[in-house]
């Protein structure tokens, strides 16, 4: 088995993306460490040490997707595809460890003060990254929520909180111009918080993945009003969605009609399926487990030779040029309804088995029951998920149904004659 070109292309689009980003991060390592060593400033120290786990983090993330890449086989059948929320995982702990270093370096500023030097310097550093980091951020998320992808657009959500962090250190500077370099350690700690604060919102999200928590209510929704209008569904249940990294696997239960064939049933799962896909790219694989069961309610159709017809009387031998149809509403098992409905195909000289049996499908018909029948409206019939049953002419139209409920009456065969619409 092998992964959809669009899967495929959404894991190689996030490698790029995060690859350009290690080379940004790496920059902005580089000018914070090399300002912070200048300055002596603990909130540019910070947002260096915080870069060199976002860049730990970033490499992890790419091995990841580069894991997520690779096509399931016997060991892992489901694919890689969790390696990438492992590797976000990951990194929640690389930042988590990050945050609490940050904390202890900002406590021990706050009593014991150091001055600051080339303030300006970092002031200019620490506003010229603003924007980078901004852009960096808002191409991550753009990135993640295109391609379905948790570890990337954590990342661009790390970088939001950068914003905010680079806000808080110009405070700070600003502060210790003035001669208040405490406040910046205040800044730092701050910095600290925020940081531990980001390891355990991306923990709790990745765990909630692995754990195959967080169902999307919305999407199970709009995958059931997609199943439930095509014809020979009678009902669903039982929608579940997981995600494993930037793709989905899904299942639900399908209510058939307990006399449906198995090709019918089959078929009927396929094209769920194959909606389901068409409407979420990112669903790799939706396995649909068919349930048949007995309607409460449905409707029968009887040929029958008069129009006086009533459910005691005969069927009729007759398929396309018996006059009429006696057709019965059923409901739990009893003739709730009953009327007997002219065929105008019997007067036609052509195709009057698949104009009778087009007559049924407008009718709702739900079984039909007959004595013989051509292919092509048998064919027709069962195309519309329409039951053919092979009556009993002998006796009426009620004791057949009442052995079709006991299930003692088998389905129609084709059968050809000299005269193919009987």
């Amino acid at each position: 088995m092998h992964h959809t070109t669009t899967i495929d292309e959404n894991l190689a689009r996030g490698r790029r993306a995060i690859k350009r980003a290690s080379i940004v991060v790496l920059i902005l390592v580089i000018t914070w460490f090399l300002t912070a060593f200048l300055s002596g400033s603990l909130g540019l120290l910070a947002k260096g040490i915080d870069s060199i786990s976002d860049l730990i983090a970033i490499i992890t993330v790419f091995l990841g997707l580069w894991l997520a890449q690779r096509d399931p086989d016997q060991k892992y059948p489901y694919g890689y595809f969790k390696a990438e929320s492992l590797a976000a995982l990951i990194v929640a702990v690389f930042i988590f460890v990050t945050g609490i270093g940050v904390l202890w370096q900002a406590i021990q500023r706050i009593f014991f003060p150091i001055e600051l030097n080339f303030i300006d310097l970092a002031l200019v550093v620490s506003i010229a990254t603003i924007p980078v980091i901004f852009i960096m951020s808002w191409y991550l998320k753009k990135i993640g929520r295109e391609t379905g992808s948790n570890a990337v657009y954590n990342k661009g959500q790390e970088f939001q909180m950068d914003i905010l962090a680079s806000v808080a250190v110009i405070l700070g500077l600003v502060f210790a111009l003035v001669g208040l370099p405490w406040v910046e350690s205040i800044v730092g700690f701050i910095i600290g918080l925020l940081i531990l604060r980001s390891s355990f919102q991306l923990a709790y999200e990745s765990i909630l993945i692995l754990m195959d928590a967080g169902q999307d209510l919305e999407m199970i929704n709009a995958i059931e009003q997609l199943a439930l209008p095509i014809l020979g569904v009678l009902g669903v249940h039982a929608i579940k969605l997981r995600r494993a990294g930037p793709i989905c696997f899904g299942e639900m239960h399908l209510e058939v009609a307990g006399k449906t064939t198995v090709l019918q049933s089959h078929l009927l799962a396929e094209e769920i399926s194959t909606r389901v896909k068409q409407a979420y790219p990112d669903v790799l694989s939706f396995l649909v487990h068919v349930e048949p069961v007995q309607p409460v309610t449905f409707r029968v159709a009887f040929p029958v030779d008069q129009a006086e017809a009533t459910p005691g009387s005969n069927p009729s031998t007759h398929f396309g040029t018996t006059p009429y149809f006696l057709v019965m509403d059923i409901d739990k098992r009893e003739i709730a309804l009953w009327e007997v409905m002219p065929n105008p195909a019997a007067k036609e000289s052509k195709q009057r088995g698949k104009n009778t049996a087009n007559l049924l499908i407008d009718a709702k018909v739900e079984v039909v029951f007959a004595d013989r029948m051509g292919e092509t409206p048998l064919s027709l019939l069962r195309n519309h998920l329409i039951q053919v049953i092979q009556q009993n002419s002998r006796i009426s139209c009620q004791n057949n149904l009442d052995a079709y409920l006991e299930d003692e009456l088998p389905p129609l065969k084709a059968k050809v004659s000299t005269t193919l619409s009987n």
